[in-house]
């Protein structure tokens, strides 16, 4: 089994993060800083090695009324497992993503979205994602990510 990838300080993190995301997510409907229609979703490094961000989703991308399209919620845990690995300065693709969701996500509420690395089996990578709306837990992920890029910074 290989080492677990060491968690860098923050700072370090954050940068690989931003560097990372913009050199190789410009245009993602979900976290590209270029995209005119996309989220333009903000994750911050948290000291335990994760990331995390908080989202409202509107109307435009209910599926049921009142209710995110389950898509959307997928895409959501997505990209939050992929930037977790940008900021370990991991570049990866998703090769495997098993979505659970417990109970509707309601448009217009803030939701809480946290990821993070769970096993380094390079040239894949583990990584869990779950989505949190008041206080519960609305949905969660666990993927395999497969190395594309390891430039890190």
């Amino acid at each position: 089994m290989q080492e677990p990838v060491p968690v860098p300080d923050m700072a370090t993190r954050l940068r690989r993060l931003q560097t990372l995301r913009a050199r190789h997510h410009g245009g993602c409907m979900l976290c590209g800083r270029e995209n005119p229609h996309g989220l333009r979703v903000d994750f911050q490094v948290l000291e335990d090695g994760s990331v995390s961000s908080m989202v409202v989703c509107g109307p435009d991308l209910e599926g049921y009324a009142g209710m995110l399209h389950g898509g959307i919620i997928s895409t959501l845990l997505d990209g939050a497992l992929t930037n977790c690995l940008f900021s370990y300065g991991i570049v990866a693709v998703t090769g495997e993503l098993v979505v659970r969701i417990h109970h509707a996500v309601a448009i217009d509420v803030p939701m809480h979205l946290r990821a993070w690395l769970e096993e380094d089996m390079r040239p894949l990578y583990l990584v869990r994602a779950e989505l949190q709306q008041s206080g519960k837990r609305a949905a969660h992920a666990r993927a395999k990510f497969m190395v594309i890029d390891s430039t890190g910074d």
